[in-house]
């Protein structure tokens, strides 16, 4: 029973220690009431109000909270010479708490979900609240607040598993320099676009790249406004470099190694070294050899569709083993990503229908064999060009060019599985 005892109040501290970082002390704290336990207050400013008016929201947390009670939440009215206003506020109370109530759910810490949704509440329903005249009166203050600063800054940390391409570098230059984008491009293993610049463009660039290769990731964003855009970024101009080290430094001497740190999806102020952060990025790889493909535009044109859905690489490559096209040629695909997503990718695979059989119907999968399935060694992959390893007019290859594309995805173990497939 002790031991219960302190499990809740541990939990219940964490929650506590959780608001007093997240909040200033005038915004939110916590107080003890006469039995001893704690009462979180959170102070909800109303907008567009001149004299500060607000709502004082106390959450009580009960001996048993958050195992087995709930949240006891209650609010009140702070003063303002504001009648209309404090009329507003005493009408919206009650569904104010009705709405924080809903979300103290038993079993669970409630206290971050029910100040983000007073929050919302707030911000969402307070206008109805307001008579005609304190309603304008509000429009038009925040009117007056946001007039000057009306153009918003938008961030954005863009992951991609490698980025080598001339072309596809290329292609992100003029992008970025046609949207009016600074920032860093990095090249290698693993790629990162970081651009900076009017929030509409960010959009307008991620889209378009996200387009054409969907593997692409968001991992990091930030907006904030601002007067004026180029006199409040960060960067002068779009730099390519193959140095990790140097866009850290730099995002680092700007104020921005949060966002550059998302990159590794880390999500803290930690102070661990970038390059560990980096050699943490971990992709898997699946080689695959298929026996026969009967229908084998169709075939071909579904695994590439299916790579882009579910946001993986694919390599696909048939050799004729001794230039003798008169069999069947050695029909090879390797597929790399996140472990999980290449899973997806088997699991469709083996469970759509994506050939036909000898009268021409459609039919599921049955000779496909996996050679060798793994976690990759970033190395392994630099050289590998996945525009052209899956481009359908550079199918066929020499038997050495096959096993040179299978090592440099997953080295000396793929190219011995390779060995071994049709023995």
């Amino acid at each position: 029973m002790v031991g219960e005892e302190e499990e809740l109040e541990e939990r219940r501290n964490a929650e506590i220690e959780f608001i007093s970082c997240a909040y200033a002390p005038e915004e939110a704290w916590c107080d003890k009431n006469a039995n001893g336990l704690p009462e979180i207050r959170r102070r909800l400013k109303l907008p567009g109000e001149a004299d500060n008016f607000s709502l004082l929201l106390t959450l009580h947390m009960p001996p048993g909270y958050p195992e087995s009670q709930g949240l006891v939440i209650s609010c009140s009215v702070e003063e303002t010479k504001n009648a209309s206003v404090a009329r507003a506020a005493y009408k919206a109370m009650p569904k104010l708490v009705e709405a924080c109530r809903e979300q103290a759910v038993v079993g669970e810490e409630s206290v971050l979900v029910v100040l983000s949704r007073a929050e919302e509440w707030i911000e969402d329903n307070w206008s109805s609240y307001l008579e005609p005249a304190a309603a304008a009166e509000e429009t038009t203050t925040l009117q007056r607040s946001v007039s000057s600063c009306t153009t918003i800054l938008g961030r954005r940390l863009i992951w991609s598993p490698h980025l080598y391409s001339k072309i596809k570098r290329g292609d992100i230059q003029n992008l970025a320099s046609d949207c009016k984008l600074t920032g860093y491009m990095k090249i290698g293993w693993p790629g990162l676009i970081l651009i900076e610049g009017a929030e509409e463009d960010c959009v307008a660039f991620y889209e378009d790249i996200k387009k054409r290769w969907g593997w692409l990731v968001v991992r990091g964003e930030q907006q904030e406004r601002v007067r004026e855009i180029d006199t409040n970024r960060k960067f002068d101009e779009f730099i390519e470099t193959d140095d990790m080290t140097r866009m850290g430094q730099h995002c680092r001497e700007v104020g921005l190694e949060a966002l550059f740190r998302t990159a590794m999806k880390v999500y803290d102020n930690s102070h661990d070294d970038v390059e560990e952060d980096d050699n943490d990025v971990t992709l898997y790889g699946v080689l695959v050899y298929v026996d026969h493909m009967n229908d084998t535009k169709g075939y071909r044109k579904w695994l590439r569709k299916t790579a882009k859905e579910v946001d993986c690489f694919l390599a696909l490559k048939q050799s004729y083993p001794n230039h003798d096209f008169s069999n069947r040629p050695l029909i090879i695909v390797a597929i790399v990503g996140e472990k999980e997503l290449v899973q997806q990718f088997l699991q469709r695979w083996r469970t759509s229908r994506v050939d036909v059989d000898s009268r021409g119907k459609s039919c599921l999968e049955r000779m496909m064999t996996v050679l060798m399935e793994c976690p990759l060694d970033h190395t392994d992959l630099a050289l590998v060009d996945w525009d052209e390893a899956q481009a359908e007019d550079s199918i066929n290859v020499s038997s050495e060019q096959l096993h040179n594309l299978v090592a440099s995805i997953g080295g000396n173990g793929w190219n011995e599985a390779l060995n071994n497939a049709r023995k």
